[in-house]
């Protein structure tokens, strides 16, 4: 199964660096390895950091012919530009590993092992901590 977790961020906020440093803990490998099923091939992740005047709400969509999963994480910016790079990653692997779990939950996919992947899930993104 892919994993890709990305970022819409304000450069500020220094999403990136948290997303880098999971990249660098290698969870990409790891969940290329890994099948779950045949329900989901790919899990696309958007860390989404922007004005709030912005109104950007969370987008959530499955694509049945990709077999994708696409999904935004929303976070505050304004708490991420006054906090230490270890606070943004602690807020960001808690993110992940409640909300992931959750969104795929949502949907009744006939072949997926939930449990599985969120047991690995949740190892494989508090690698960073």
């Amino acid at each position: 199964m892919r994993v890709n977790i990305l970022c819409d961020i304000y450069w500020e906020s220094r999403v990136d660096w948290v997303t880098h440093a999971l990249s660098d803990a290698g969870y990409r490998n790891f969940f290329d390895e890994q099948d779950y099923g045949s329900s989901i091939n790919n899990l696309v992740i958007i860390m989404m950091c922007r004005d709030s005047y912005l109104n950007f709400k969370q987008r959530i969509r499955f694509s049945k012919k990709e077999k994708t999963l696409y999904m935004d994480i929303m976070l505050d910016l304004d708490q991420f530009m006054k906090i230490a790079q270890k606070e943004r990653e602690e807020i960001v692997v808690d993110k992940l590993i409640s909300e992931v779990p959750l969104i795929i939950a949502k949907y009744k996919f006939k072949d997926f092992n939930l449990l599985a992947f969120e047991k690995d899930f949740k190892i494989q993104m508090s690698k960073i901590l």
